[in-house]
């Protein structure tokens, strides 16, 4: 769960200057203010190398300092590097016996190795040293213990207590929704995060959690007021603005997602991701040059990002741009050549310009980067179905039955069948098809408009849609 602002100008010249000094070999020494600002920029933007560049510093300033090789600790497990995190915290506790943070840690990185034993001993000996205000650390070094045995209840319970001591705690609720989704306890999540909330309606995480845990209950609705809340409450939690967002895409509410995006992009960025998720939201709005535009001015600033190529060319493709399509698809795959969803719009890009051989190879290649999506493979019988290509989209039907299933090919293998002349086998199959998925039944008259006239099929299809009417 992200907190993040947006860079200020001081912060990026200290890190740029930093980076320039260390590649010169030219560091003599970082004040302490100067090493833990560098840390948590580091660290907040995933850059764990580069952090613990910082922090070799710091103990090479601070021998006997045991909060750097604590942090030194922190980035191996956050590298689930448990070893080195352990050996650390070794050396760290001859420098401060029963330090808490040391314990805390430690019992973790064992619990992460399933040295469940040596884990209980620690949290034993933690018991005795921490304070009443800290009784909550207790309970959240527990749950590693239990979400590492796979005893996913007694976790979530765990964490309970743990939140019921220290209502605020970050790390306990932040675990508390991984407990949540292991154990499944979305009902009981609702009403516990509500009856923090009641507490201190201010909680930006109890706001979080509490619309996934609704999300999880398909109450969509209250899902998305609840995460609205969290980043309303707290304007620096970029995970909020992300999660609310994408809830309202996926409900639909397209306008809404942009402007929660927009004001996202102005905190946080310019990022790549949110220029890829507003450009995506502008072509749902049918705003083509706009999502067109911004994505061209992204791509000036990093140029090596091959989700803005293909959403490029996505734009491209809705204004039949073909042959800028083709290239910008290509431009997608030669910097990420594992992603099916490029290979696809590239395939239909070349059906447009008639270059059938190309299209070919690049629906084939989307089926063997995801042999377990039907959608990739039913693309392909069509694209062979409408060239006429009856016993050769027959033969990607069966090759596709070993990886995957779905009613989408059932319908493509029932229309298959009435091309070549089987209406028998065609029928049997569509019978199987609408059974499985009734709603899916426009793909018969998308591939043969013809067989809207022919009687057999009129008639299983008002039998069906009686049957599931009902």
């Amino acid at each position: 769960m992200e907190h993040k602002t947006k860079r200020d100008l001081s912060l990026i010249n200290l890190v740029n200057d930093f980076e320039v000094k260390f590649e010169q070999g030219n560091i003599d020494y970082l004040d302490e203010k100067t090493i833990y600002q560098l840390l948590e920029y580091y660290e907040n933007s995933g850059m764990i190398e580069k952090a613990m560049e910082v922090v070799e510093i710091a103990i090479e300033q601070y021998q006997f300092r045991s909060d750097f090789y604590i942090i030194k600790a922190r980035l191996y497990f956050v590298d689930r590097n448990f070893d080195e995190c352990l050996s650390i915290l070794n050396y760290a506790e001859t420098i401060a016996p029963f330090e808490r943070d040391i314990i805390v840690l430690k019992i973790k990185a064992l619990s992460c190795k399933k040295q469940f034993t040596e884990a209980r001993a620690l949290l034993n000996t933690l018991e005795s040293v921490v304070f009443d205000s800290e009784v909550a650390d207790v309970y959240i070094s527990e749950s590693y213990i239990y979400e590492y045995a796979k005893q996913y209840d007694q976790m979530y319970s765990c964490l309970k207590k743990a939140l019921i001591k220290d209502p605020n705690n970050n790390e306990g609720l932040e675990r508390f929704w991984l407990a949540v989704e292991l154990a499944r306890k979305y009902d009981d999540s609702v009403a516990f995060h509500k009856n923090l909330i009641d507490k201190n309606p201010y909680n930006h995480l109890a706001w979080f959690n509490l619309g996934l845990s609704y999300s999880c209950n398909w109450e969509y609705d209250k899902a998305i007021d609840a995460l609205e809340y969290s980043f309303l409450i707290e304007p620096g939690f970029e995970s909020g603005y992300l999660e609310c967002a994408e809830m309202c895409v996926q409900q639909n509410k397209i306008e809404k997602a942009l402007d929660i995006y927009l004001e996202a992009n102005e905190k946080f960025g310019p990022e790549s991701e949110l220029q890829v998720n507003i450009a995506s939201c502008l072509l749902k709005l049918n705003k083509y040059e706009d999502a067109k535009s911004l994505l061209i001015k992204s791509l000036k600033h990093e140029s090596y990002n091959d989700e803005l190529y293909y959403m490029l060319a996505q734009c491209y493709a809705v204004s039949s741009n073909w042959y800028n399509a083709i290239n910008a698809y290509i431009k997608a795959i030669e910097l990420d050549e594992c992603r099916e969803e490029y290979y696809l719009g590239l395939a239909k890009a070349y059906v447009e310009v008639e270059d059938y051989n190309k299209a070919t190879f690049n629906f084939h290649k989307a089926t063997q980067i995801c042999q377990e999506e039907s959608v990739y493979w039913k693309e392909y019988v069509c694209f062979l179905l409408k060239l006429g290509l009856y016993s050769e989209a027959l033969q990607i039907l069966d090759e596709a039955e070993d990886f995957t299933f779905g009613a989408d090919l059932l319908y493509c293998r029932a229309i298959t069948y009435f091309f070549l002349k089987n209406k028998r086998d065609g029928l049997d199959m569509l019978t199987e098809a609408l059974e499985e998925d009734f709603h899916q039944h426009h793909i018969i008259f998308e591939l043969a408009p013809e067989l809207e006239v022919d009687k057999d099929i009129n008639s299983m299809l008002k039998y069906y849609a009686k049957e599931f009417s009902e």
